[in-house]
């Protein structure tokens, strides 16, 4: 099917000196839109998860995970930006970029942090719960979104985020080493990112610019592990 225009690509139409500037922006932003996406988690951590059993089989766990994160993300935006910021958050961005034609729907982010000067311009973040830390195939589909070009199709910056519900975080980052086929990278000496679960992975895209993706395990300690350790 055909596809005609949008409507944010009418009202931010994009050259190519408008995508290097949002190209430059993705990358200058990455330190800090996933510092406050990691101490947003840990807010949450902090009056959330520990009231919880995970261990439980809940219903719509993931989305319910991903929108209590995005609330404490908006939270902390408010009270440090006071909402005057290079980037909002949001929740289910649309990706048009990668859109069907006529009226399908678009993918969408878990999370974004949308470029206040060009609102088709995203920095995206995927999610996935994972009840151990060997349970790669949904983290995997994620990251193949991004790998392929469906997700950050102009920018070539994202993350994918682990709910860790068992298991530690340098398990998950050897399996995915191994399934990736390539070393994870720390992030760089005297980033608020160095001491966190938090590692890179670089990848060449056939159409759209090489990718920089960045994978953080969040351990969720909830109510069941927090039972567990008293009773030690």
């Amino acid at each position: 099917m055909t596809r005609r225009s949008t409507f944010s690509a009418q009202r931010w139409p994009m050259d190519e000196q408008s995508l290097a500037q949002a190209r430059s922006w993705a990358r200058g932003i990455t330190t800090r839109v996933l510092d406050l996406t990691w101490r947003a988690f840990d807010k949450f951590q902090a009056e959330d998860l520990h009231q919880v059993d995970l261990e439980q089989d809940l219903e719509q766990l993931e989305r319910d995970l991903t929108s209590s994160h995005f609330a404490h993300i908006v939270q902390l935006w408010k009270q440090e930006d006071d909402g005057f910021s290079s980037v909002f958050p949001h929740h289910e961005f649309p990706e048009q970029e990668t859109r069907p034609g006529g009226s399908g729907k678009p993918p969408a982010y878990d999370l974004a942090f949308v470029y206040t000067e060009n609102r088709r311009i995203a920095w995206p973040i995927e999610a996935k719960v994972l009840h151990s830390a060997g349970e790669l195939a949904p983290y995997l589909v994620d990251v193949n979104k991004f790998v392929g070009g469906t997700a950050a199709p102009l920018t070539g910056d994202g993350g994918v985020i682990a709910y860790l519900l068992s298991g530690r975080e340098t398990e998950l980052f050897a399996a995915l080493q191994t399934r990736l086929a390539q070393d994870l990278l720390l992030p760089p000496d005297g980033s608020p990112l160095t001491p966190r679960p938090h590692r890179i992975s670089n990848h060449q895209r056939t159409v759209t610019p090489t990718l920089q993706l960045h994978h953080m395990a969040m351990r969720c300690r909830s109510s069941s592990a927090r039972h567990r350790t008293r009773n030690a």
